[in-house]
């Protein structure tokens, strides 16, 4: 009894003791941290190191772009830095510090590793299929091959777009559109055939022969090869189809310029440059008359050349004489054309020639996804007509020189290679001709209607030789108001005209039948218009220097369609389709 007694007096004992000292709870003292938890304070310093290392492994991996070795390391290093910064708080900051640096050299690595594997082989493939279409299309080889090559391009360019990351994206959506449009053009030459593509051929190589025959100055066979050209062109033209028409169309007057040229301007061009390269050797040791003398012939043999050159020589040839003539400070005398001119016959008639330079307007169409097909058609009246107020006009009929014709029905004056047939008087001491009628030049170019001191008034037609003629409004010299344009090719236009251009709303049918409708700037589709194709396509909306660009509405000929914004005559991903109408 007693030794119970003392053992519940020591039970109570050691309970008081505990309590007066605050003991806690067994579950309380288990979630405390032990000392084992966190890194020794001497390990700290070394783990941090290893880190580093680490971090160096990656960085020197990256230097050498050794891209795919520098991702793992560089995650590793990462990883080693965010365990160190939480066990040891002495060395936290730095540690946190250096993972950070680690992160961002990792994502730099990534990202390279990522164009090196998956962007940058496919950029290859499309510029190796790119070069491979070019060489077969600069070789006229199988446009079916071409094909072949410039689909896989467009599809490994597309692949490229959606794996690589800027800026090596844009430059492959730079270089996928320029693919698209290279493939609708070739699917023009598959939708042509063969007959089209061996005419292409056979008028390419006889160019070809007109021109070393040219370069040779063997005069005759040039201008027979270039008429064969010419011929070839035309039967191109009745082969192919679209944009092609429209080129073989264009080559061919061309090439009858050139036909023209070799028979009648080459050997009068070659007597010409004789004449001035005599004056530029020996004038500076000839005597004043000699000089002049020399220099007269060599005018005549330009002026000689003017008459019967078409094209861009004919205007040089007529520049290299008035050039002469104002260093020389004296015009040309009709007894000097006389005495030295050529006595051959002028060609008669005009002759078929190409448009002087003039503004081009581009038109898309065809289907959206990449078929699209591109019309060529020049929209300009083409260049300013020589100038009528040249030298004084004589009348063909003896005149005093100092006597001032009065006006006078169907009268005819003539003024070096101008003539005026009509009711026409000279109006100043300058020789400013004013009156009624038709002005003619040896060129083959001609104007009918009203001139004011020398400058085309009111209503009026200018043709050129080349069978292209503009007919509207004159204001002050300039074709400026609402005219009609008629082109060698077929194409007519029809509308507002300024400075020779179609500027704001007018028509230009095409001679494909083709047809647009809308707004013009300086000869371009630009604004609000409606483009139709003969095979029922339609476009209307939004245009830019001749392409779609903003927003506007596609249809096929079937009745369904697109609509929504089209950038640099594509349609974006901005849009919605149109279902046909029932």
């Amino acid at each position: 009894m007693m030794k119970t007694r003392v053992f519940a007096l020591a039970v109570l004992c050691l309970s008081s003791v505990a309590s007066s000292a605050g003991a806690q709870p067994p579950e309380a003292a288990a979630a405390m941290p032990t000392e084992s938890s966190a890194q020794p304070v001497a390990e700290c310093p070394v783990l941090l190191q290893e880190a580093e290392v680490l971090l160096e492994r990656g960085l020197h991996a990256s230097a050498a772009r050794r891209w795919r070795d520098a991702v793992p390391v560089l995650r590793e290093a990462g990883s080693a830095f965010l365990k160190v910064a939480a066990g040891c708080p002495s060395v936290a900051i730095q540690a946190n510090r250096q993972g950070d640096r680690a992160t961002a050299e990792l994502k730099l690595a990534e990202s390279a590793a990522s164009h090196q594997t998956e962007c940058l082989p496919r950029l290859d493939k499309a510029l190796d299929l790119d070069l491979r279409a070019t060489a077969a299309r600069n070789d006229k080889g199988d446009p079916a091959e071409v094909e072949r090559l410039l689909g896989e391009a467009e599809g490994v360019w597309r692949d490229a777009v959606g794996v690589c990351q800027s800026p090596h994206r844009e430059k492959a959506e730079r270089s996928l559109a320029s693919t698209v449009r290279v493939r609708a053009a070739n699917a023009e030459l598959l939708s042509a055939g063969p007959a089209c593509d061996a005419a292409w051929k056979s008028a390419g190589a006889l160019v070809d022969y007109a021109r070393g025959a040219w370069k040779d100055k063997r005069w005759d066979d040039a201008a027979m090869l270039y008429d064969k050209a010419a011929m070839a062109w035309e039967g191109a033209a009745d082969k192919c189809s679209g944009t092609r028409q429209q080129q073989a169309q264009r080559k061919a007057e061309q090439t009858h310029v050139d036909a023209h040229n070799a028979e009648h301007c080459g050997p009068l061009w070659d007597a010409a440059t004789d004449q001035a390269q005599r004056l530029k050797t020996n004038g500076a040791s000839l005597t004043a008359g000699e000089r002049d003398q020399l220099s007269i012939r060599a005018e005549v043999g330009w002026r000689d050349a003017a008459a019967a050159c078409r094209g861009s020589p004919q205007t040089l040839a007529r520049t290299n004489a008035e050039a002469l003539a104002r260093e020389r400070g004296a015009p040309l005398t009709a007894q000097a054309m006389a005495m030295y001119g050529s006595k051959k016959v002028p060609p008669p008639g005009p002759v078929v020639t190409a448009p002087p330079a003039v503004a081009v307007a581009t038109v898309a169409g065809g289907a959206l996804a990449g078929a699209a097909r591109t019309a060529t058609a020049p929209v300009t009246p083409g260049p300013t007509a020589p100038k009528v107020q040249a030298d004084a006009p004589r009348s063909m009929e003896s005149t005093p020189p100092d006597a001032r014709p009065a006006p006078a029905a169907d009268g005819v004056l003539v003024a070096g290679d101008t003539t005026y047939r009509g009711a026409f008087a000279i109006v100043s001491a300058s020789g400013e001709v004013s009156g009624t009628g038709a002005v003619e030049w040896a060129n083959g170019e001609r104007f009918t209607g009203t001139l004011v001191k020398g400058r085309r008034q009111g209503k009026g037609r200018f043709s050129w030789a080349s069978g292209q003629w503009y007919e509207g409004d004159w204001v002050d010299d300039r074709a400026t108001g609402y005219g009609v344009i008629q082109f060698p090719g077929g194409n007519r236009y029809e509308g507002a005209v300024q400075d020779g251009e179609p500027v704001g709303r007018g028509t230009l049918v095409f001679a494909s039948g083709d047809r647009y409708s809308g707004e013009f700037s300086r000869g371009l589709f630009h604004g609000q218009g409606t483009y139709a194709w003969k095979n029922g396509n339609r476009y209307e909306g939004a245009w830019v220097l001749g392409k779609k660009h903003g927003l506007g509405r596609f249809f096929w000929a079937s009745g369904e369609g697109w609509e929504g914004e089209f950038r640099d005559d594509m349609k974006t991903d901005v849009g919605k389709d149109i279902a046909a109408a029932r």
